[in-house]
């Protein structure tokens, strides 16, 4: 199994390496000096350690969010809401760090834990809807991806906007509350630990627990789950307070680690890289470290072209496209039920057998 993910990953890589290509050099070739502009996309990483600390800061809320889809994609559920966990488990980290009064030491780890409690909702809710209503969960977590984005602007400006620091972003995040950094002239911070410790766990979790080999029969076969017996409601519900646990607590460890305040006016983006490192690791979470640093690498290279060479940010934007399309196509097309959710048909007597069996196992 680990074998199989292993070479599909190597062999996935090599393809984006190959389609970055594509598109980098003729880029390069336009620029007076091409190999320059090479030589700093492949090597330029590697030689500042400032740059590589960017690698991995990078990496870490990738391998978290990441390991979140991963869980719960491994139960079948195709659960976008991520990146609207991600973003709510921050605020409300930064919110409690704020407003409640706690001694030192238990800032950071409190501050985690809640803001993990409050952002999972964000999959839990589409988790809940799908398991007792056979509601999409696609859709319904896309929606409140959203929905979290603006009920968090609206409690950073009317509860924690601090008023002389002239934009909407909240009060300083106290010293005490901060997430120790690791490796000096860089800003890799503890959150990286715990984010491979995270890894390891889920690993664990999905491959030598019950509970785990629950999620994966389920996801893999659901009616022959519904046959055994298991209760998949329950499953599939489990599966989303993991994930949407594992996503928000990734949110409140970015704050922590990396912020200063609470900042962030938009949805920032690290739920959707997530959905594209688990699909690289191929749901697995020991691959789901190699995976983050790559695309991480790849990200740090276009900003270094893009800052040092006139190469415009819609190059850099264009190859993290290209990315995005070919990791989800493979997915697609090696996940059958996906490719059929995709092309928005089943076929009626699998359609008619799968569900009998399930509402069968649930009733």
């Amino acid at each position: 199994m680990i074998r199989s993910a292993f070479a599909s990953f190597v062999i996935t890589a090599v393809l984006l390496v190959l389609v970055v290509g594509i598109v980098l050099v003729p880029i390069a070739m336009s620029l007076p000096d091409p190999l320059a502009v090479l030589d700093t996309f492949v090597f330029g990483p590697f030689r500042n350690p400032r740059h590589t600390g960017n690698i991995i800061e990078m990496a870490t809320p990738a391998m978290m969010c990441g390991l979140a889809v991963a869980v719960m994609f491994r139960a079948g559920m195709f659960n976008l809401g991520v990146e609207g966990a991600f973003f709510l488990g921050g605020l409300a980290t930064v919110a409690t760090v704020l407003l409640v009064p706690l001694p030192a030491f238990a800032m950071a780890p409190v501050g985690i834990l809640v803001g993990a409690i409050v952002g999972s909702s964000v999959c839990v809710v589409p988790g809940y809807l799908r398991a007792r209503y056979e509601a999409s969960e696609l859709v319904s977590s896309l929606m409140l991806n959203f929905a979290a984005l603006f009920i968090g602007l609206f409690v950073v400006n009317y509860f924690l906007r601090d008023p002389a620091a002239g934009a909407m972003v909240s009060y300083k995040i106290p010293n005490d509350a901060k997430l120790p950094k690791l490796i000096a002239g860089t800003r890799i911070h503890l959150g990286t630990l715990i984010a491979l410790a995270a890894c390891g766990l889920g690993a664990v979790y999905l491959f030598m627990t019950r509970a785990g080999f629950e999620a994966r029969i389920v996801g893999s076969n659901p009616s022959f789950a519904a046959h055994l017996g298991l209760p998949i409601r329950s499953i599939l519900l489990r599966s989303q307070v993991i994930g949407g646990l594992i996503a928000a607590g990734a949110g409140g460890i970015e704050m922590l680690g990396l912020y200063q305040r609470f900042s962030w006016q938009s949805l920032p983006g690290n739920g959707w890289t997530g959905v594209v490192v688990a699909i690289l690791a191929r749901d697995s979470p020991i691959l789901l470290i190699p995976a983050a640093l790559f695309l991480s690498y790849l990200q740090v290279g276009g900003d270094l072209i893009a800052r040092n060479f006139d190469v415009p940010s819609e190059a850099v934007g264009l190859i993290q496209a290209l990315v995005l399309i070919v990791v989800t196509a493979q997915a697609i097309m090696r996940n059958p039920r996906l490719l059929r959710f995709v092309a928005g048909s089943k076929p009626a007597t699998n359609a008619a057998k799968e569900t009998k069996a399930v509402e069968g196992g649930i009733a």
